[in-house]
């Protein structure tokens, strides 16, 4: 599919000129610090308890398009899209959720930070980038909120609420054992529940709460870790892989099997760039 009509290719030319337009500048980022990212100037804040920041790019796009990192926003940020939009007018955010487990408390702060982002005239439509628990962070999101998400870029993703709690001696490497025993008793509080079953039947794990995303066609692009042992593949983007589809809906997965967990991302992201390109809506 060739890059809509907004010209995204057209900007990759303004590259990193450090804001000449800044005192023209209308867009009324919230009160709090500003410092330098990756060459960008980054808007620090708290809403709602919570840590979140803004990256201004240096020429933003008509219409304002935007990337929504949920989870490790700090993370191989290089290898992710985040930048390559950045040099073509996306602005690219965050808000620090984590201790919630995207449960109802999260989605209702992220509801909160959606709405501050619409009252700056950001467009309508995220590109959510999902990162291990930013997967099911990403998905939840887009399951209860679809018309605010153009496109999906997962890495290594949760798409199992009890991903942790039905590990075991057959399937766990010992030095992974007590961090995932502590994430269960962590997900069955934050869910409110005491079993690995009422985790895995759950109405709100992306596994069983994937229609949404079918029905309003958001396109979904996958990395998956042949290697990884945090977030086991087949428990998770295979699964959900395999139901979005059986339901209708739209998604690439890129292989990489000799893989770990880590690193998140590609080596050159260009790929995964190109796919929000191609896939965010026009204004």
């Amino acid at each position: 599919m060739a890059e809509n009509s907004m010209t995204y290719a057209a900007l990759t030319s303004a590259g990193k000129e450090k804001y000449l337009f800044s005192n023209d500048n209308k867009i009324a980022y919230p009160a709090g610090e500003t410092v330098e990212w990756y060459g960008y100037r980054r808007h620090n804040f708290e809403l709602d308890g919570c840590k979140g920041f803004i990256v201004e790019p240096p020429h933003p796009a008509p219409g304002l398009p935007w990337s929504w990192c949920l989870q490790w926003a700090e993370a191989f940020v290089p290898r992710t899209p985040a930048l390559q939009l950045l040099e073509r007018g996306f602005h690219h955010v965050h808000l620090d959720v984590f201790s919630t487990y995207m449960n109802d408390e999260g989605v209702k702060k992220l509801e909160k930070f959606y709405a501050l982002l619409q009252s700056l005239h950001f467009h309508k439509k995220a590109a959510l980038i999902g990162m291990s628990y930013g997967g099911l962070f990403s998905l939840r999101w887009a399951a209860e909120h679809p018309e605010t998400v153009g496109a999906i870029y997962l890495d290594a993703p949760v798409c199992s609420l009890s991903f942790t709690a039905e590990r075991d001696w057959r399937n766990c490497p010992l030095d992974l054992k007590d961090f995932l025993l502590g994430e269960t008793a962590r997900h069955y509080k934050a869910y409110n529940v005491s079993t690995p079953e009422e985790l895995r039947n759950h109405p709100k794990s992306p596994l069983n709460n994937y229609q949404p995303i079918a029905d309003a066609g958001i396109p979904v692009l996958a990395i998956r870790s042949g290697q990884d042992q945090s977030v086991l593949p087949e428990d998770n983007i295979d699964i959900f892989a395999e139901r979005l589809t059986n339901a209708g809906g739209n998604i690439q997965v890129i292989r990489r099997d000799l893989y770990g967990h880590h690193p998140h991302g590609l080596d050159d992201p260009t790929p995964l760039t190109g796919f929000i390109l191609n896939n965010y809506p026009e204004v």
